[in-house]
């Protein structure tokens, strides 16, 4: 059956309809005859987690830039307070009995979710401080990328991340205190750990240096604590220097 057409010989034009096609307005009636528009290039969008660096040794600022320009999913954003997902922060040493002070600006964050804080600390840093401020993750300052990567895909899925080191102190921190009896001698292994911890080594370069795996080092860590009646890594070192079972 031929179609009616009006005298004009003309399509009638579409109804005027608006579609929300992104950002842009676009009527159906402009689609009606030709020329037609070409449709709006999608926008781009940034992929990865936005991550800001915040330290005050620049040092440490360009070794965290340069782990992080290689981690896959991780997109690096230079201003803390530009909508970054994570910051990962070298926590300075804070005084005793003192919250310590995160690296956040409510000016900036102010109507939206503020970033979560990772922490890289240090093993004679007291990490329940920087948990009761609101600290989300707590690594060893030479962490490895692929553990710092991690970590940060974590937070961001809001998970809570304690590496080896400061998780010992934490459990320890939570345990009962005792004296020291007076009847409990350290094995030469234990002297050894003790030593390398009044050092300053983590228990992965504990193992190292020792050639066992940190899990073991772990092990006699926790027995130093014990014997020694400390709730921390850094107590386990005043006490026995104290005991006299190190020399300065």
């Amino acid at each position: 059956m031929p179609l009616d057409l009006p005298s004009s010989g003309r399509r009638p034009a579409a109804p005027s309809l608006s579609v929300v096609a992104g950002a842009s307005v676009t009527s159906l009636a402009d689609y009606a005859q030709p020329p037609w528009p070409a449709p709006a290039a999608p926008v781009a969008t940034p992929v990865g987690i936005p991550v800001a660096i915040v330290s005050a040794d620049p040092r440490i600022a360009a070794s965290l830039r340069a782990k992080l320009n290689a981690a896959a999913g991780v997109r690096l954003i230079e201003d803390p307070s530009a909508r970054a997902g994570i910051i990962v922060w070298a926590a300075p040493p804070s005084d005793p009995g003192e919250l310590p002070v995160l690296p956040l600006d409510p000016a900036h964050h102010a109507g939206h979710e503020p970033p979560a804080v990772i922490a890289l600390i240090s093993d004679t840093t007291d990490p329940l401080p920087l948990l009761a401020a609101g600290v989300r993750g707590l690594l060893d300052t030479n962490v490895e990328i692929g553990r710092l990567r991690a970590a940060i895909i974590a937070v961001q899925l809001g998970l809570s991340v304690l590496d080896e080191d400061p998780a010992d102190a934490i459990v320890a921190a939570w345990s009962p205190s005792r004296q020291a009896p007076a009847n409990d001698h350290l094995t030469p292994r234990e002297q050894q750990v003790l030593e390398h911890l009044a050092e300053g080594l983590s228990n992965r370069a504990i193992g190292q240096a020792l050639g066992i795996s940190a899990h073991t080092v772990k092990f006699h860590v926790d027995a130093l604590l014990d014997k020694l009646g400390a709730r921390s890594r850094t107590q386990v070192v005043v006490k026995a220097i104290r005991a006299g079972l190190l020399r300065l």
